[in-house]
């Protein structure tokens, strides 16, 4: 079976294009026959992966999530298995993965309109931070710093909206801080939203999180950066697998780490739909 690498060499500021050295050395030693491909622009690894689409092989995503969400849209629906090499700079989908023991887990994806997802959607407060990263990534600050100067900026012009959402038939109206739907753990490079989410288990976590007084929000934050936030009562979880949601003006809607700008949305779960070469060894080799 041939291996795939699709390769961003801007993730992880060039980490996964210095993965590649290795990727080489690690496939002529066990004599695997491979092919690397590298992406110069939005959607080239959904458009690479798709020319595999009839053939079976390992396609391996090397870079972040978001490179990751583009290489599942090109194989869904293939013979294809997908592997990950985390390069990214929060690799969020595999703090989750590489948490299951089986080789070739059969994983369940979601599907938002005509977009498939692997890990995480998000709206709110935390989805508009994770859209204003790439403006703080515009002024001269530490790396280590952007997500939390992206919080500051992002509580101080946050602005609650009404959205009529449905959790599997059930329709409520409310304004609202934070909804995600979860089929992995972690979002925001570590923060762990979902902490008993499971991959296979054919739900996602949703969590609804009802308007909260500003000043409580950088609280909130926190507790979800460590996975303690479900006891608080203006958190609300549910298991699901259609959920939809619409609002009166544009909502900011992040897929995986990439954000897209709407005011309708439909999202079902598709069961055990993808098969993960999860060969851990391996990819520990690969990232040397």
């Amino acid at each position: 079976m041939k291996h795939i690498f699709i390769v961003n060499p801007t993730s992880g500021k060039g980490k996964a294009i210095k993965t590649v050295v290795q990727i080489e050395k690690v496939c002529k030693e066990r004599n695997i026959e491979y092919q690397i491909h590298y992406t110069k622009a939005s959607g080239d690894a959904t458009k690479i992966a798709r020319k595999y689409f009839f053939t079976k092989n390992i396609i391996f995503s090397v870079g972040g999530d978001g490179t990751l969400n583009e290489v599942v849209n090109g194989i869904i629906g293939s013979k294809n298995m997908l592997s990950v090499i985390p390069c990214g700079s929060g690799n969020d989908f595999y703090k989750t993965l590489e948490k299951i023991e089986d080789e070739y887990p059969v994983i369940d994806v979601g599907k938002i309109n005509n977009k498939y997802f692997i890990n995480i959607v998000s709206i709110g407060i935390d989805a508009e931070v994770a859209k204003n990263v790439s403006l703080m990534k515009k002024i001269k600050l530490p790396t280590s710093q952007v997500y939390n100067a992206s919080i500051v900026y992002t509580f101080l012009k946050y602005k609650f909206k009404n959205i009529e959402f449905t959790i599997d038939n059930q329709t409520n109206k409310s304004k609202f801080t934070i909804l995600t739907i979860c089929n992995g753990k972690m979002y925001g490079g570590g923060f762990n939203i979902a902490p008993d989410a499971k991959l296979t288990d054919g739900y996602f976590d949703v969590y609804f999180v009802e308007k909260i007084n500003k000043p409580i929000i950088p609280f909130l934050i926190g507790k979800l950066k460590k996975g303690t936030h479900e006891k608080y009562k203006q958190v609300h979880k549910n298991k699901a697998t259609k959920i939809s949601f619409k609002c009166d003006y544009d909502l900011v809607c992040n897929i995986d780490g990439e954000i897209t700008i709407g005011n309708k949305f439909d999202i079902k779960l598709l069961e055990k739909e993808l098969m993960i070469y999860n060969n851990k060894e391996l990819i520990k080799e690969f990232l040397k």
